[in-house]
């Protein structure tokens, strides 16, 4: 059997709009990157996914941070996530 973790997935400027809420909390398998949330949140919000994915990867204007700790210090989409997990998802490149 699968185990599964919860996750808090926090959104900042923009991405609230997007996402309807400014913290979601997420049921994710455990040992699941940050890449398969990323999927998980872009296949039940499509406005959110264009907004965080492109190409298969980060929209280049998007911040993400794991435990307050920026994802480039970890291991990037790649970063496993366990139960109890901060994600701060925040844009900061936008109209003006």
């Amino acid at each position: 059997m699968v185990e599964e973790c919860r996750v808090k997935v926090k959104f900042a400027g923009v991405l609230v709009t997007f996402a309807g809420s400014e913290t979601i909390d997420v049921g994710v398998k455990c040992g699941s990157t940050l890449r398969d949330l990323l999927r998980q949140l872009a296949s039940v919000n499509p406005r959110l996914k264009r907004r965080l994915i492109e190409d298969d990867g980060l929209w280049p204007g998007v911040y993400v941070a794991i435990n307050d700790t920026d994802i480039r210090l970890l291991n990037g989409l790649d970063t496993r996530l366990n139960n109890g997990d901060v994600v701060l998802f925040l844009s900061y490149i936008h109209g003006g």
